[in-house]
């Protein structure tokens, strides 16, 4: 996988994210995380105040969306991480995302 990935979101703004490698964050940062399957293809977005969290519902991504990889992005102002998950979800509409919404 890639150790970087560039994602656009509807704005039309440009947000790199970083592979985590193992699947560890490696920081207690706040941030913005994705949980991407084997095509590349973003099947979860979320934010969190320390980026550890980011691994919480990694399991049941990888089971239900066929969540392989963890990509992360430092991001520590709550308001810049909340706008960025919103832009990123209205442009991608991640199914993991969209069946949270169903529950």
């Amino acid at each position: 996988m890639k150790p970087y990935i560039d994602l656009k979101g509807a704005s039309g703004a440009v947000y790199r994210y970083k592979l985590a490698e193992d699947r560890d964050p490696r920081t207690t940062i706040a941030g913005n995380y994705l949980y991407v399957n084997a095509e590349g293809v973003v099947v979860f977005a979320g934010e969190a105040n320390n980026l550890h969290d980011s691994t919480r519902g990694f399991s049941e991504a990888a089971d239900k969306h066929g969540a392989e990889h963890l990509y992360i992005r430092l991001n520590v102002s709550g308001a810049a991480r909340a706008d960025e998950l919103a832009d990123l979800l209205a442009e991608l509409s991640p199914a993991g995302n969209a069946a949270q919404a169903e529950d």
